[in-house]
């Protein structure tokens, strides 16, 4: 049972850290990917809504640094008139 554990708790941090499941399969060495997504769908899950914000968050700073950019090209359009 503790090397299922540990098999599991390996699984997981592979998935975690975007390891394409083709590869997480190999590794784990089942049968093909259904038995690693049947086993570990939660994970992935997890994986994406936290990729998912972690963009939402990126796009957000991209659209304020243009926003701040814009401000300061039009500042400095005033100035020079």
């Amino acid at each position: 049972m503790a090397i299922r554990c540990e098999g599991h708790g390996v699984t997981t941090e592979l998935l975690e850290s975007g390891t394409p499941i083709q590869v997480v399969t190999r590794m784990m060495r089942h049968g093909d990917s259904k038995i690693t997504l049947d086993h570990y769908a939660h994970v992935i899950g997890d994986t994406e809504r936290v990729a998912s914000e972690k963009f939402s968050q990126r796009i957000g700073q991209n659209i304020a640094q243009l926003e701040s950019d814009t401000e300061l090209e039009s500042g400095a359009a005033v100035k020079t008139v």
